[in-house]
């Protein structure tokens, strides 16, 4: 329990890092099929160039990936669920 605790924080600092540097993203979900997991319904505003969108895709994936290396079960954390910008 400890542990999926200790995952579940670091999964919550590395998307808020993320958020922090892509503030144009404002929300993104993950999907999964057969273990992999899919980045779906990136919302971008202001609208981007089509190299920035990649850039921030990218991004997104990047983090996901190196979140699951570091720590496999982050992708039962991950998947199914969709991620927004907290406004405060």
């Amino acid at each position: 329990m400890r542990i999926q605790h200790q995952v579940a924080e670091q999964v919550e600092q590395q998307l808020q890092l993320l958020f922090t540097r892509c503030p144009e993203l404002s929300g993104f979900s993950v999907r999964g099929e057969a273990d992999k997991l899919f980045v779906s319904d990136v919302g971008i505003a202001p609208r981007l160039s089509a190299e920035q969108y990649g850039e921030i895709y990218q991004d997104i994936a990047l983090t996901l990936s190196e979140l699951v290396e570091e720590q496999p079960e982050a992708s039962e954390l991950l998947c199914g669920r969709t991620f927004a910008r907290m406004l405060h």
